[in-house]
């Protein structure tokens, strides 16, 4: 009886080792993707945590309110995060930025709300310009992970929904229903529209056509649409930006199928559509990791290979939290931009015009102008202010199912049991800040701070995130952030099987081919846009960007003082070897000359007091010094 059941036993094994060791193609759920914990980073686990949660009864109940030192999440939002002017970034990092950090954010990560428990907690302050005073903005809590949160060893956890790895999930999808229902299943390419764009939820994917009920399902925060978009994650409609990288990456998947059909006749749907998976993914993982992460100033250690005791799995307080980052960096204008750099007929829109309304992508001509309008604008600054369209019209008005995004970014922190701004920065080894006037040197910020929690050690974690000084010239954040993203993202790197630089499905050519392709590499070759800079994490106005000869870039060894500057003048000191003329613009990010001067330079040190357009916004801008040599770039920041 032994030996019968003891060969059953081997053959099982065994098939099970074939299974998972010969498995050369990612699942789409993440699973196997670790041969001896095949559930890490899978969708429907649990995210991991840096620290213990932190709740009332150390079970599951919030710390929401005073009773537990934590002040209104709306005062502290009107207090602090209030901004009523433009505050550029001052590394004139571009809109791709946040964009593209957004559709990493929804490859990587998706927290299911629940909607029959809803947090009561953000009553409206009497003094409030925006929301009926006394009223209370409502918001779901996280759905709590199964069989979670029954007692003190068991907390609440919570369920990503979707895989961690970076591999172009929102493209293919988090499971195999969804991806079945984007595909032809012919040459192994995946659907589209009318105008190369993602496939409505219509049995012909047209948007005038019949709906599919059968469509996966897509998010709709504003509870409007009947027609939409559908992707592989369910969020790609939120805005129009965030949907662009949609299309691109689509397009980019059948481009290869295409390339991938010529040179290999043999080959079925499903090899090809495989294969132009894996290289897409490979893509994306190229840009997050050589572009992206290195434009904020975050630096990874060196790469040596996957290493299998690693869980890649995305943590609690990276996205309750750090994560959340991205939500000071947007603006309020959506930048609609030709290929020469006008603007289109209908001009810009406004991001609270374009939530959740995918017929901007048809009528604004597809996605060349949203790329062009992202590359040109500046980010705004990462600081604890935060933009109306998000702030106090998220997915609507006030009164008619606005929301204010930094209010529950404070609430989420709290009701998913997330610790303290200190107690995150202790249990990673960073020593504990003693006060809001060393966490920061903006002395406003301080006092705000200080008025409103009293003690650093009730800071909520992503107020104090955002508010924490840089740390450095060049880096987008402060330390925690800083800390929390390299880690994040060292182990969604390290422990990922198929990373593209192991995957030995790959071949040398095409890892060569990934390792130099851009974003900008991308985009151009998907779309009609010929004019962009190669690195489009960085704005450039368009009429920088050169479309023939380079002119050479000198030092003209010059320098703005005071910059920035509050006022309305500014003085340039500039050396010249030769007595020369010397042509002066200042263009802002959009491309605009905002003024022009020719100046006359004698041999030696030179002085200039340059008055500025009394009109002219805040932001950041672009001062040209152009001589017949070549000419030179200084940014100038109007504070």
């Amino acid at each position: 009886m032994k030996s019968k059941l003891f060969i059953p036993l081997i053959c099982s094994f065994l098939l099970f080792s074939i299974s998972t060791s010969a498995q050369i193609y990612r699942s789409f759920d993440g699973s196997q993707n670790n041969i001896n914990n095949p559930f890490w980073g899978a969708a429907n686990t649990q995210l991991t945590r840096i620290v213990h949660p932190d709740y009332a009864d150390g079970i599951s109940v919030p710390k929401l309110d005073l009773t537990y030192d934590r002040p209104n999440p709306r005062v502290i939002s009107n207090r602090l995060f209030a901004q009523s002017t433009t505050i550029s970034n001052g590394l004139a990092l571009s809109d791709f930025i946040w964009a593209f950090g957004q559709f990493i954010d929804h490859d990587i990560s998706l927290v299911e709300n629940d909607p029959d428990e809803i947090l009561s907690n953000i009553e409206i302050p009497s003094e409030d310009l925006f929301f009926t005073p006394g009223s209370t903005m409502h918001m779901s809590r996280s759905m709590a992970a199964p069989g979670t949160g029954t007692d003190i060893n068991n907390p609440r956890q919570h369920t990503n929904q979707i895989n961690s790895f970076i591999d172009a999930s929102t493209v293919y999808g988090s499971d195999e229903d969804r991806a079945n229902w984007l595909r032809t299943f012919d040459g192994g390419k995946l659907k589209t529209s009318p105008g190369n764009l993602l496939p409505w939820n219509t049995v012909t994917g047209n948007i005038n056509d019949e709906i599919d009920f059968n469509a996966p399902f897509m998010a709709d925060d504003t509870r409007s649409l009947t027609r939409y978009f559908v992707a592989g994650d369910i969020r790609a409609n939120e805005n129009p930006l965030l949907l662009s990288f949609h299309v691109v990456f689509l397009r980019e998947h059948n481009r290869l199928c295409e390339e991938l059909g010529l040179a290999h006749p043999s080959w079925n749907d499903e090899r090809i559509y495989q294969r132009a998976r894996k290289l897409v993914g490979a893509l994306i993982q190229q840009i997050v990791y050589n572009e992206w992460l290195p434009a904020m100033g975050v630096e990874l250690p060196n790469y040596f290979g996957y290493n299998a005791t690693i869980n890649p799995s995305v943590s609690n307080e990276f996205s309750a939290a750090a994560f959340r980052l991205g939500h000071t960096l947007i603006n309020s204008n959506i930048i609609r931009m030709n290929n020469d750099g006008s603007d289109i007929s209908g001009g810009n829109i406004s991001l609270r015009d374009a939530f959740f309304n995918p017929f901007v992508m048809v009528l604004s001509g597809g996605v060349d102008t949203f790329f062009k309008g992202m590359a040109t604008q500046v980010q705004q600054e990462m600081d604890c202010k935060v933009i109306d369209d998000v702030r106090n019209f998220l997915f609507g008005a006030p009164g008619q199912g606005g929301l204010d995004l930094a209010a529950i970014n404070i609430n989420r922190g709290r009701e998913r049991g997330i610790p303290s701004f200190n107690q995150i920065r202790q249990h990673l080894g960073l020593p504990s800040v003693n006060s809001f006037y060393t966490l920061t040197n903006d002395q406003e910020v301080a006092d705000i701070l200080q008025e409103v929690y009293g003690s650093i050690d009730n800071l909520d974690p992503w107020v104090g995130m955002v508010s924490e000084q840089h740390v450095g010239s060049d880096a987008l954040f402060g330390e925690l952030i800083m800390t929390i993203l390299e880690e994040q993202f060292q182990v969604l790197r390290d422990g990922d099987r198929y990373y593209y630089k192991v995957d030995n499905e790959l071949t040398a050519a095409q890892k060569e081919m990934v390792s130099n392709t851009t974003m900008k590499d991308v985009i151009v070759r998907n779309t009609s846009i010929d004019l962009m800079q190669d690195q489009v994490f960085i704005a450039m106005p368009h009429e920088m960007i050169s479309d023939g000869p380079v002119i050479k870039q000198f030092d003209l060894e010059a320098q703005l003082y005071p910059n920035p500057t509050s006022g309305n003048e500014t003085t340039i000191k500039y050396f010249s070897d030769i007595d020369q003329k010397i042509n002066l613009d200042v263009i802002d990010y959009q491309g605009r000359l905002i003024t022009s001067v020719v100046l006359f330079a004698y041999a030696g040190d030179n002085y200039f007091q340059m008055v500025l357009p009394a009109n002219m916004p805040r932001g950041l801008y672009n001062i040209r010094l152009q001589t017949q040599y070549g000419y030179n770039i200084l940014k100038l920041i109007k504070e």
